[in-house]
């Protein structure tokens, strides 16, 4: 008995776990060392609850920050920010519970196989940085985490995952 609560504690971690995606794309002419400025396109509604929306932003800026690019009204950069949030439901994975018996060359068994459902919530982040109206730098970031996530939970994904997309920049300018 505790080996099967053992194996489906280890299978609720495993199922519980946030996954994070990232793509970037830029353009590979300009640069970013001439261009240390941004600012943010104001948008009326993100369609994020206010909470979130302060979370993607804060990391945003922390990772800008760190990266030696500063926040100002006249900036080189415009970036904008468009997110997108649904629930979905999927199967994770069948939990098999089995016995069997066999010796001398005979053998038998039975098992059941018991669908998981889970609703995930995935958040999906378009961020773009023009410079005069033209697209310079694009990354997207996927979230994939636990409908019922933690406050904590949830902003240590946007953290990270915002860390993820920021890793490379700014690009290095082709020699």
């Amino acid at each position: 008995m505790k080996k099967i609560f053992l194996l489906g504690a280890i299978f609720a971690t495993i199922v519980s776990c946030s996954t994070r995606n990232v793509a970037v794309d830029y353009d590979r002419d300009f640069n970013f060392e001439q261009n240390k400025t941004y600012s943010f396109v104001q948008a009326d509604n993100l369609g994020l609850n206010d909470l979130d929306s302060a979370r993607l932003f804060s990391s945003i800026e922390k990772g800008m920050l760190y990266r030696g690019f500063k926040q100002s009204n006249e900036a080189n950069l415009t970036v904008q920010v468009k997110p997108e949030e649904y629930v979905s439901k999927q199967q994770n994975s069948n939990v098999g519970i089995g016995m069997g018996t066999g010796g001398y060359g005979f053998g038998g068994g039975v098992s059941v196989g018991i669908p998981i459902m889970s609703q995930k919530l995935n958040q999906n982040y378009t961020v773009s940085m023009f410079s005069d109206g033209r697209l310079v730098w694009e990354g997207i970031l996927k979230i994939q985490m636990p409908l019922k996530a933690s406050p904590e939970i949830r902003a240590e994904n946007i953290q990270k995952g915002v860390l993820k997309m920021l890793k490379d920049f700014p690009p290095q300018p082709k020699k």
